[in-house]
């Protein structure tokens, strides 16, 4: 019977085997009556929605466009369309160019920590995720250049991977939810 029961709860069972099942289990006869009445109708609802449409087939033609343009003819065909075209659109179909896509600027940050094992970037135009600086030289400066979309940027540098310190170079500076300070970059392009 247990086997019974894990197919009733996975909803394993078919309508009429959750009736059977119900009318078999329960002994509490109102409980059992208004269980079998709505299995009944949940019966009736999944009947009407389970009709199913006649199949249709399409019948479809093999369009043979490719091999004319494989041939001058072809060509010349095509740039005698889109001159009709162009001119009934009145846009001129030669002209169109993609959307612009967003500028962003080349950025270098730079930090001098000469005692600092690894330094990373930390920012909004990262997604708040760590990228590596490298060190630039033997005198403790880290670097790193990347290339921010145009906007108000907050960052913040980590170092060592636990001390968080906001960009000496930068003057405008926020603190954070969480006790440290970011600074705020803006970037024009």
């Amino acid at each position: 019977m247990d086997h019974l029961i894990s197919m009733y709860i996975d909803n394993e069972l078919s309508i009429d085997e959750k009736i059977h099942f119900l009318e078999h289990v329960y002994d509490n006869k109102p409980y059992k009556d208004d269980a079998v009445g709505l299995l009944e109708q949940e019966k009736l609802l999944s009947a009407s929605l389970n009709k199913t449409a006649p199949d249709v087939v399409l019948k479809t033609r093999r369009a043979r466009i490719l091999p004319l343009f494989n041939r001058p003819l072809g060509w010349a065909v095509a740039a005698c369309l889109l001159a009709v075209f162009s001119f009934m659109g009145g846009q001129d179909l030669t002209q169109i160019k993609p959307a612009a896509e967003p500028t962003a600027v080349l950025h270098r940050f730079v930090i001098h920590q000469q005692k600092a094992q690894r330094v990373e970037i930390t920012g909004s135009f990262t997604n708040w995720q760590s990228v590596p600086l490298v060190p630039s030289g033997t005198n403790g400066y880290w670097e790193v250049s990347l290339k921010l979309p145009a906007g108000e940027h907050h960052y913040t540098f980590l170092v060592d991977g636990s001390e968080s310190l906001p960009d000496p170079t930068v003057a405008t500076q926020e603190s954070d939810d969480f006790g440290s300070t970011n600074s705020i970059l803006k970037v024009e392009t």
